[in-house]
């Protein structure tokens, strides 16, 4: 699977059904982020792209959508299935 791929699998995890340019670079940016954190932590290249890894990152993006400043943090879910996933 490519980061494209993923891409649409995240979109269609948060709801978005039609694509668009604006929608796909936030939650690409989004999903870029809460994919590297999920490397960090230890979780295999290989595993992001399960459908598991899927719903944690869609669980990531959910997690940093609304960004306020100093408020920024992952819920226990996300951290929970990274942990899974590692």
């Amino acid at each position: 699977m490519t980061d494209e791929e993923l891409l649409v699998e995240c979109r269609k995890g948060l709801g978005y059904t039609v694509s668009s340019e604006a929608i796909d670079a936030s939650i690409n940016q989004k999903m870029q982020i809460a994919k590297a954190f999920m490397l960090g932590a230890g979780v295999p290249e290989e595993s992001i792209y399960n459908m598991v890894a899927i719903g944690a990152l869609v669980c990531g993006i959910s997690d940093i959508w609304n960004l306020e400043a100093g408020k920024v943090k992952f819920s226990e879910l996300f951290f929970m299935l990274t942990n899974q996933l590692r």
